[in-house]
């Protein structure tokens, strides 16, 4: 498995004749490479006649800054709910 890095995936639909100019969706996208941030952004939106416009990787503003990052799950199973916390800190957003 290859290091994550997060890219911006900027696309539109086609234009047609009652809407010519569609609205432009961004996506920031955690992947390996372009290639698998371009087709996770096609995955979500689902989109079989459309452009990507940009496709390009995201810097970090200040990589030497540690950054605290939080995941909070709850999730149901047979001996009931249960809520989880996970808390990182990591000089770069991806892994």
């Amino acid at each position: 498995m290859g290091r994550y890095t997060e890219y911006q995936v900027i696309g539109r639909k086609l234009p047609t004749a009652a809407e010519e100019t569609p609205k432009l969706y961004r996506m920031r996208i955690f992947a390996t490479n372009e290639a698998v941030a371009k087709s996770r952004f096609w995955c979500v939106w689902l989109v079989s006649g459309g452009w990507r416009l940009i496709v390009g990787q995201i810097s970090e503003k200040s990589p030497l800054r540690i950054k605290n990052f939080g995941i909070w799950l709850r999730y149901d199973s047979r001996s009931g709910t249960h809520n989880m916390k996970r808390i990182m800190s990591k000089y770069l957003r991806g892994l």
